[in-house]
């Protein structure tokens, strides 16, 4: 028995996956996971490791490191690390009993900056323990199952359990948050819905906030899920499909009506964001 396994209880559960090409065009696919009883010499360390992983405290106390981040992971609580960063975790009151799953897949990436803005990672504390563990549970229990019904079950589970991981961690954000910011951001969505017509800038959105434009962008981004100038293109976009729809337009009087450069410029976003131009777009719909 090498050190690793010395290091936890015989009753620990560790299951390795080995996921078809199938189950890796998933959003989410799991390539290992456990339930860990940790001794006090349980330690971890790896610079790179092809994956995200979940760790989750059920008794005892964790230490985390992921890049310059330290911090503990007690009962209750829940954090995702990319693994593609350098990481440690290890013991720091026995026993530390806890559950992990190694997973990936194209949805991993986008919740994960959701879930930790500017890569602010952090403990999540998990309001319903009983049922995020039986989640968690329920995953563990379907790995070994391996046809193409358990691996979409499967993306679903790790979809749902990370979905709630990025809720409580929004809601805790948005608890500690001020009012003013709240306000803010509201303040600045009205700007663009009443001006999205007019060449406007983020320093045209911020003129009466006080707040420095990069801060402003960080909680904008960490409010909405995209910046402020994102925000007035997709408005813009969105605008502009309802004037294909419902008018004769033409698509040089569309892009000025809807604050775009020049044709060509509202041609561009368009197909960038709906994959295609405008008159096919009509065209669909015509």
């Amino acid at each position: 028995m090498g050190k690793y396994q010395e290091a936890i209880s015989d009753s620990s559960l560790w299951i390795t996956a080995t996921p078809a090409p199938f189950a890796k065009t998933l959003p989410f696919f799991i390539s290992e996971a456990g339930h860990f009883i940790a001794k006090q010499d349980y330690q971890i360390q790896r610079n790179l490791h092809d994956s995200f992983l979940l760790l989750y405290t059920i008794n005892g106390q964790g230490s985390i490191q992921t890049g310059e981040t330290v911090f503990s992971l007690s009962c209750g609580h829940c954090v995702v690390i990319d693994c593609h960063t350098p990481h440690e975790y290890h013991t720091t009151s026995e026993p530390w009993e806890f559950f992990w799953i190694h997973f990936n897949g194209s949805g991993a990436a986008p919740l994960f900056e959701i879930t930790y803005p500017n890569r602010m990672i952090r403990a999540v504390h998990m309001e319903n323990a009983a049922d995020f563990e039986g989640m968690i549970n329920q995953i563990i229990a379907d790995i070994r199952q391996n046809d193409v019904a358990a691996y979409l079950r499967l993306s679903s589970q790790m979809h749902f359990l990370f979905n709630t991981i990025c809720l409580a961690a929004l809601t805790r954000d948005t608890v500690h948050a001020a009012h003013k910011e709240a306000d803010d951001v509201r303040t600045v969505i009205h700007f663009i819905e009443q001006n999205y017509a007019k060449p406007i800038t983020v320093e045209d959105m911020i003129e009466n906030i006080p707040v420095s434009k990069y801060h402003f962008i960080r909680q904008f981004g960490r409010t909405v899920g995209i910046t402020p100038y994102s925000y007035l293109i997709h408005y813009r976009i969105t605008v502009s499909k309802t004037l294909l729809r419902t008018t004769d337009k033409t698509i040089a009087e569309i892009a000025e009506a809807c604050g775009f450069l020049d044709t060509s410029n509202f041609i561009a976003h368009f197909k960038k964001h709906t994959g295609q131009k405008p008159l096919q777009y009509r065209r669909d719909f015509s």
